[in-house]
């Protein structure tokens, strides 16, 4: 077999690995020299060396709803969910509004998700499509393959998605009982075969394909097994870096609130979110970074301030400041996050 190449990816939080010489050359070959603009600032920010003037990324989550109730996500804990739910969904409108505001400075990508699973979102074709036209180059999504239907394999297949993420985190049905609650096996197996072959079929390079894996004790011993796997299937495989998932009140007390020390990447980590990105809530919140818990720390609102405000807040300076400077004293959440 050729040689898996493998590559670190934000910050240390994620290793992807790949059979391809260049998984960029799709993207090149579509965009040109505005992508290969878009990856350079890319990895200048995640070194912390650019702060740009809007976010790079933007990941949308319309609404805190999912159908399963994985092991590391606050959907598997009840006694979590009320820490990270919220009423109301990102309506149509309002999201087209936060992408012309994108178009606007030239956000090159967005993502489809968060903490939720998009394709119970009724709107998700529409919500990518108008994204495509308004002319946002890398679109991403991820998705628990549960209803990755033929049929919706090829809507999506259609629309301007650059970026599918199957997330699957193990390789045998014994372990992806233990994680991927109230999930099927062989039915997630079967839609991304499907998917994988339709794009086969269609002879077309994107989206680019991707399964993931976060690292837990139980699936530990399968990542080398799972990544040569699926490397040979999809254009990379990512392992990925636990985050914790208690909310601040149990932390003392729950193993749940301190980052695992399972990482694709040994040692000290550092977090360039601030540099990178920023997540819209379903009820309009906007958060600095992934964590679950990252809600505690929100630094804007989407229904009282513009994208461009929330990313040049005060809020957010400080985050930086206290990132690039390495001293996290004073703030609740990041130094949980990164041991």
């Amino acid at each position: 077999m050729a040689t898996i190449k493998q590559q670190e990816t934000s910050a240390g939080r994620v290793l992807n690995s790949s059979l391809k010489e260049d998984t960029d050359a799709p993207f090149r070959k579509k965009f040109g020299a505005k992508w290969d603009e878009y990856r350079r600032n890319w990895a200048a920010a995640s070194r912390m060396e650019y702060r740009p003037d809007f976010p790079l990324f933007i990941r949308f989550e319309t609404k805190f709803r999912c159908n399963l109730h994985c092991k590391m996500c606050a959907h598997g804990h009840p006694d979590l969910e009320k820490g990270y739910s919220y009423e109301g969904e990102l309506n149509f409108k309002t999201y087209c509004r936060l992408i012309d505001e994108c178009a606007e400075h030239n956000c090159p990508s967005i993502g489809m998700n968060h903490t939720n699973e998009p394709l119970l979102d009724k709107d998700l074709i529409e919500r990518i499509n108008y994204a495509t036209k308004r002319g946002i180059m890398d679109i991403h999504m991820n998705t628990n393959s549960m209803l990755l239907t033929e049929e919706m394999s090829k809507k999506l297949l259609d629309t301007g998605l650059t970026r599918l993420c199957f997330s699957v985190d193990a390789l045998t049905p014994e372990i992806f009982k233990k994680i991927r609650v109230d999930a099927d096996y062989n039915k997630v197996m079967a839609n991304i075969e499907t998917f994988l072959n339709l794009k086969i079929k269609r002879n077309v390079e994107l989206p680019a394909t991707r399964v993931s894996l976060v690292l837990q004790e139980e699936n530990k011993h399968e990542v080398e097994a799972f990544r040569e796997y699926w490397v040979k299937k999809v254009d990379y495989v990512a392992v990925q870096r636990y985050v914790p998932i208690s909310p601040f009140d149990q932390e003392e007390n729950d193993s749940r609130a301190h980052a695992t020390s399972f990482s694709p990447k040994e040692g000290k980590q550092k977090c360039s979110y601030a540099w990178e990105s920023l997540f819209i809530h379903g009820d309009g919140l906007a958060l600095p970074c992934a964590a679950h818990r990252a809600r505690k720390i929100a630094v804007g609102n989407i229904h009282k301030n513009s994208l461009y405000e929330i990313w040049n807040s005060p809020a957010m300076e400080e985050l930086r400041k206290k990132h690039k400077e390495g001293n996290l004293e004073g703030l609740r959440l990041c130094p949980t996050c990164i041991q």
